[in-house]
């Protein structure tokens, strides 16, 4: 018999084509959060909730981040914590490595915000980027934002840990660093703003002959809960009222046009379809599948 102190799962990492790109979801860890972070729903609500969809306790936010492989091409959409939030995450490089990839073959990095679970794992110990060769891009708004003037502040502390390494970021990736639009980063991805969550929140979207992939970030953070109720916010939301219309946006959007996402905090695998469900909406994860 096994210690139950050694089992662990495979190696977080699923893949799926979006017609010329093949896309890995690459596990960065699992982190339990209070209740009372979510906004919009009571802590004992959100607790019978998550109970009723075999989620006991408190909600559990799942961390990840995605490898965009094209034609020789690497690109990381974020990468996860590292060791900013605790002993479950930061297993972002290490699940890489089960794809074969090492950080000085990625070639770029598109964040979808500063956050700590996105951009944490950009600098190791010492404040060097962990991804040597990779062009950074990030919408200019985010960059604004953290890096523009004045730092922000909240009451939840956010903001105080990005304010003290995202001129890190900045410093460590150099002329490697790049601001953007609403543009193409390669040939079939292209950033799309997604603002609330933060000013500069971004998704990728992907598309290749008849198929796409929309990378939504941060939409959902217990999507078990928001995404039937997405009027249901999150402390870590700059702006709790915007990110609830976007989420309601890209809802509507998703399920009228089936369209298939990936997104930060989708409970792994981290690929699936949004349909209507009556006046909500439902989420429907991917058929794992044994070839790509």
């Amino acid at each position: 018999m096994t210690d139950d102190q050694s089992i662990r799962q495979a190696p977080g990492i699923y893949r799926r084509r979006v017609g010329d790109f093949v896309v890995t979801a690459i596990n960065d860890g699992i982190v339990p959060v209070p209740a009372e972070v979510m906004v919009g729903m009571a802590p004992d609500e959100v607790k019978k909730t998550l109970e009723g969809r075999f989620r006991p306790g408190d909600p559990h936010i799942t961390i990840g981040a995605y490898l965009i492989e094209k034609g020789g091409s690497r690109t990381l959409v974020d990468t996860g914590a590292r060791n900013l939030m605790g002993p479950t995450l930061g297993k972002v490089v290490d699940n890489l490595a089960v794809v074969g990839v090492t950080p000085d073959q990625i070639d770029r990095i598109a964040l979808t915000h500063i956050h700590a679970d996105h951009a944490g794992g950009m600098l190791d110990d010492d404040g060097a980027a962990i991804f040597p060769r990779a062009e950074v891009f990030l919408s200019v708004d985010e960059e604004k934002h953290w890096l523009g003037g004045e730092p922000p502040t909240d009451e939840v502390g956010v903001s105080e840990q990005v304010n003290s390494y995202a001129p890190q970021l900045r410093k460590a990736y150099g002329d490697r660093w790049h601001a953007i639009g609403e543009e193409e980063i390669i040939p079939g991805m292209r950033r799309e703003a997604l603002p609330g969550h933060t000013p500069g929140h971004s998704g990728y979207h992907l598309s290749s002959g008849d198929e796409e992939l929309l990378i939504w970030g941060d939409i959902t953070h217990v999507p078990v809960v928001q995404i039937a109720r997405p009027d249901v916010g999150l402390a870590f939301d700059v702006d709790v009222d915007l990110a609830r219309k976007t989420r309601h946006r890209i809802l509507d959007r998703i399920s009228a046009d089936r369209l298939a996402i990936g997104g930060m905090h989708l409970e792994f695998p981290g690929f699936g379809h949004v349909v209507r469900n009556g006046s909500g909406y439902e989420y429907v994860p991917d058929l794992w599948m044994p070839d790509i």
